[in-house]
């Protein structure tokens, strides 16, 4: 499933964490209208190298992508440092 909301949160040492929820829904509308916008050119470029090799490879760009996107979803990334703690998780 795709992550909907992105939390980000950063601590210095000695401070108060400052954290963040980003709905990121709303950069999954914006990239799925783009990549609707540049299907045709890509399909172009996939057709036109198709016989060189590269065009092949064009036609795996978009299920690459939303699978990588799709997989997102429970990622927990967690960084420490003598000064900064930074946590990113995508939910």
């Amino acid at each position: 499933m795709l992550p909907i909301l992105l939390h980000f949160r950063i601590r210095k040492a000695g401070n108060r964490a400052f954290g963040l929820y980003f709905p990121i829904i709303l950069i999954w509308i914006i990239l799925a209208a783009l990549l609707i916008i540049l299907l045709p050119f890509v399909l172009l470029a996939a057709i036109l190298t198709w016989r060189r090799g590269p065009g092949r490879l064009l036609l795996l760009v978009y299920p690459l992508m939303v699978s990588t996107l799709w997989h997102l979803s429970g990622l927990h990334i967690e960084t420490k440092s003598v000064e900064n703690e930074i946590l990113i998780d995508f939910q």
